[in-house]
């Protein structure tokens, strides 16, 4: 039969082992052994532990004793264990082969084959994947390393690591990705060395080699390089700064700073501004100004300001 020890503070068999902790803890599990050697709790078959907010099941676990103080520090899941903590109509979910809990600072730490989902009414709202990830219960943080994706509404990212921005209700406040970030959305993409995304703004911010392929007005691609770029999606407005360079079709433009505008009627970018000493080519003619317009439907390109044009095989 299946044996329970149920833990309030400093009652039962962890009372007479001389370990104290503050708040609620549940432990379930078919055999439980206490070596004082080690100061380890070794718990086997169907293993359920349950704190005030989250539960964990595995077929085996460790619990870990500081003996300085004789708290209970960690608890250590292994062979495909699985988390959840329902909260406000949403549930959290961890499954990785090895997880562990820490009940001190509250947090959940996964490694192996790691997916944490967050679902609403029996659908995924959040899917992360990675290596490894980390669930910070004070801050309502998610952290997560190692070939990590990303899967929220019509978003998906990739990067080496990530962070997840949660309110307390386990709304996406923001998404933080580090190392080789790439921001896909429908047919659009952002790809950088760091890439945030602020769900509330609807804003994102990218840093460092910066690469974005977005539609145009005429349904056709526009890429933008910068080291610095920023992308409203309410407004579908993007401005690129440093060392900015766009191509569009035979356009291939660069200068310090550029704003693409979107048309207000189709909601799709056909206007970009190139601002301060740019330059634009186009059919072997370059053309170099301080302020460089360019239209993508209809095609067409505006060059105002110190206006310097270079056609080579004149008269040719």
């Amino acid at each position: 039969m299946k044996r329970k020890l149920f833990i309030l503070l400093l009652i039962t068999a962890f009372l007479t082992a001389g370990i104290c902790f503050a708040g609620t803890l549940t432990v379930e599990s078919d055999s439980q052994e206490f070596k004082d050697s080690d100061r380890k709790i070794y718990l086997e078959g169907n293993v359920r532990v349950k704190t005030e907010d989250v539960d964990v099941v595995s077929p085996r676990a460790v619990v870990e004793v500081n003996p300085d103080n004789n708290k209970v520090n960690k608890v250590e899941f292994k062979d495909n264990a699985y988390s959840y903590s329902i909260k406000d109509g949403k549930n959290h979910e961890i499954k990785s082969q090895i997880l562990g809990m820490s009940l001190l600072d509250k947090v959940v730490s996964a490694e192996g084959n790691t997916i944490s989902t967050i679902t609403e009414k029996n659908k995924p709202v959040v899917i992360v994947t990675a290596d490894k990830q980390e669930y910070y219960k004070n801050e309502n943080v998610m952290k997560a390393f190692g070939s990590v994706n990303i899967i929220y509404k019509d978003i998906n990212t990739y990067s080496n690591e990530a962070l997840v921005y949660l309110n307390q209700k386990n709304d996406v406040k923001k998404i933080e990705l580090r190392g080789n970030a790439r921001l896909h959305q429908a047919k659009n993409k952002i790809h950088a060395n760091k890439l945030t995304y602020d769900n509330v703004k609807e804003e994102a911010e990218a840093f460092g080699t910066v690469y974005t392929d977005v539609t145009t007005d005429d349904n056709k691609r526009i890429e933008v390089w910068s080291n610095y770029q920023f992308y409203d999606k309410k407004a579908n407005f993007v401005t690129a700064s440093g060392n900015a360079h766009i191509k569009y079709e035979d356009y291939e433009a660069t200068g310090p700073k550029v704003n693409v505008y979107s048309n207000k009627k189709t909601n799709k970018l056909n206007e970009a501004v190139f601002l301060g000493r740019s330059t634009i080519e186009t059919k072997g003619r370059t053309v170099t100004a301080d302020r460089i317009t360019i239209t993508m439907n209809p095609k067409d390109f505006k060059a105002e300001g110190n206006v310097k044009s270079v056609i080579p095989n004149f008269g040719s």
